[in-house]
């Protein structure tokens, strides 16, 4: 099971710039064309899951395929836990009451517990009811074979990152003079870090680029069924003139104490385990300059072989066509762009079973309508796509489960902000 989005908020502003850029295009054309047919598939009908707009979405699968959605109300703000099956809706609740986050994410945990994420607060459901942890530092939790993990961006003077000098243009005028200059900042770029949930609390695991001048933005992250884990990430150099990277990094199961699969018990007064890292280098991918627009969206990994598949989206500026491709990655080997579409969106992809990968896509029409797409890839190809909808809020709310069988679900929210989802069944 792929689950997404981590730092989205920073994936969503670099959208915005994309948006602008791309909404005032003229002559837009539409979608690129596949030669393979769209998937058969059957779409069940719109399910309503709130009446209320929302922030936030995020989402998990159950061992018996049924949905749990983790989603911040704006009014009244409050953070609503959802159970979805094939028939709809099948339990609300009201976890907590929330004003507004930045992170939001929702994960079970090898024994069956599922864990919530709000900025820095941790809950969990277990035996009917949720409690509250001891709040951290993680913005992105996943589950690798029997063990939980989280992600938390650090400062890099923290985790000993070198520090760096950054040079920011600085324009302005007065007196009706018009002038810029350059100023220097000293920094030390901020990293990504990997823990794993233990019995005593958080146990810090790896540390990823400790030695590069990169600063770490934003980060996807999926697991196989081995337990390794593959984080799909976007870094840059920081300042004004700076180069934007998609990086890679595969991260082996730990040789660490696992947790037991035996029940866990979780209660309030964990302490952090003092960190020891294991440093680790990811694959550069793809390396742009300015003016150029680089977004790295998503990862995928088909939990039985392993193959990890990235989608990424460049764009070079007014008036220019954006462009989707993807890439499989396997036993270390990065193979060719496969060219997606021209979405303008966010891009959000799950292994589908059997060798095959699934994508949500979106895009918007000269007329700003925006759609949503499903798609399938196989035998080195994207599929024609299937329209689930349109009319929905352009800036991310997207979520994307499957069950790597005969089912997945798709999650957005329409422009006025209430959320929606839709079976997809082969």
């Amino acid at each position: 099971m792929n689950i997404k989005v981590l730092l989205r908020t920073s994936k969503i502003a670099i959208l915005s710039v994309l948006f602008l850029f791309g909404c005032a295009a003229p002559g837009r054309g539409p979608l690129v064309v596949t030669d393979r047919p769209a998937p058969d598939v059957r779409l069940g009908p719109e399910i309503q899951l709130l009446d209320v707009p929302i922030q936030k979405i995020s989402a998990a699968i159950d061992q018996d395929g049924r949905v749990h959605v983790l989603a911040l109300a704006s009014k009244p703000p409050e953070l609503y836990h959802l159970v979805i099956g094939m028939e709809g809706v099948l339990k609300r609740e009201v976890v907590t009451s929330a004003d507004s986050c930045d992170h939001l994410d929702i994960a079970f945990d090898g024994s069956g517990n599922l864990h919530a994420l709000v900025d820095e607060d941790h809950f969990v459901l277990q035996d009917g009811a949720w409690q509250t942890l001891q709040k951290h530092h993680c913005i992105k939790f996943i589950r690798g074979g029997e063990d939980l993990y989280c992600l938390s961006r650090l400062e890099g003077k923290d985790v000993g990152a070198p520090g760096n000098w950054d040079w920011y243009f600085i324009a302005g005028g007065g007196y009706g003079g018009v002038g810029c200059c350059l100023i220097p900042w000293h920094s030390h770029p901020d990293k990504l870090v990997l823990a794993r949930k233990t019995p005593e609390g958080w146990s810090k695991l790896a540390l990823l680029d400790p030695e590069t001048k990169y600063e770490m933005r934003y980060a996807s992250i999926a697991a196989d069924k081995s337990g390794t884990l593959h984080v799909l990430y976007k870094t840059d150099e920081g300042g004004s003139l700076r180069n934007e990277q998609c990086a890679y990094a595969k991260i082996e199961p730990m040789t660490s104490k696992k947790a037991s699969k035996s029940k866990q018990s979780y209660s309030s007064d964990h302490e952090e385990v003092p960190p020891t890292f294991t440093e680790i280098s990811g694959q550069v991918l793809v390396t742009r300059s300015n003016p150029s627009l680089l977004s790295c969206q998503d990862i995928a990994v088909d939990p039985e072989t392993g193959a990890a598949l990235i989608a990424i989206m460049e764009g070079y500026g007014y008036g220019e066509r954006f462009q989707s491709y993807s890439r499989i990655i396997e036993d270390g080997k990065i193979g060719w762009n496969v060219l997606m579409y021209d979405f303008d969106g966010m891009i959000d992809v799950e292994p589908g079973g059997e060798g095959r990968f699934l994508a949500l896509g979106v895009w918007s029409d000269r007329a700003n309508t925006t759609y949503i797409y499903y798609l399938e890839y196989g035998d080195g190809m994207w599929s024609a796509p299937v329209d689930l909808g349109n009319n929905l809020d352009w800036l991310g709310n997207v979520a994307f489960l499957s069950d790597l069988d005969r089912r997945a679900l798709a999650l957005w929210t329409k422009k006025d902000g209430r959320p929606v989802a839709r079976w997809i069944e082969r």
